[in-house]
């Protein structure tokens, strides 16, 4: 086991930083509700067809590698110069080198992935615990592309990161959460910033997550 900000993390077969060859691990298992497109192989829509995990593999590593070209054309001098303006901005923010000191704490978080020039901006009643999540977490497979065949718009998900991609945490102790979340985001340029749907709660599904939805231009 690895020890990162403090805490362990364990490689759970996807390593410990996001590479292509573990990006897209096939499943035709459906986590979404059912489309009226015939791309699955029973009539209730819990398992795709073998066509439709075929195209969805190769779009997801198309949409990567698009992802990746996107971040390589990125400059770090003004990546650093927004997190700094930001940081200055917020003094509440402050800088976490040990997450046990956010054990149950409420508020914001910055996570930082200095690779790839992005910033993921989030709220939760846990700090520790959200920011572990996203390190174990997976994106399922029909969930890669956002909305499903955006390969040229799709921003990879966060939770496709891997742990040590994570090179800075910022973080904001208050119990006012999710109010501010959406300014925080919108405090970076729209080309740093990884998260894909608009700051604030999620209460109707998959249909308000796509009104809030961000997309970038790939191709």
């Amino acid at each position: 086991m690895t020890n990162h900000f403090g805490v362990k993390v364990i490689d759970r077969n996807r390593g410990l930083k996001l590479t292509r060859e573990k990006y897209a691990v096939v499943s035709n298992k459906n986590s979404l509700s059912k489309f009226s497109q015939d791309i699955y192989a029973d009539e209730e829509g819990k398992i795709y067809s073998d066509e439709w995990c075929a195209k969805q593999f190769w779009d997801c590593l198309k949409n990567y590698d698009l992802n990746m070209e996107y971040f390589s054309l990125l400059n770090n001098d003004e990546f650093n110069i927004e997190i700094n303006k930001f940081i200055e901005s917020n003094k509440c923010f402050v800088e976490v080198f040990d997450l046990n000191s956010y054990d149950q704490k409420p508020g914001y978080y910055l996570m930082i992935l200095d690779e790839y020039c992005q910033v993921y901006i989030g709220t939760t009643d846990d700090i520790k615990k959200r920011v572990r999540q996203h390190w174990s977490n997976s994106k399922r497979f029909d969930r890669l592309l956002f909305p499903m065949g955006a390969v040229n718009s799709s921003i990879i998900a966060f939770d496709s990161f891997r742990s040590l991609d994570t090179t800075r945490i910022f973080a904001y102790t208050t119990k006012i959460t999710f109010n501010e979340e959406d300014k925080f985001i919108n405090e970076f340029s729209a080309k740093f910033v990884c998260n894909r749907i608009a700051g604030g709660k999620i209460t109707h599904g998959l249909l308000q997550a796509i009104t809030m939805m961000k997309k970038r231009k790939l191709d």
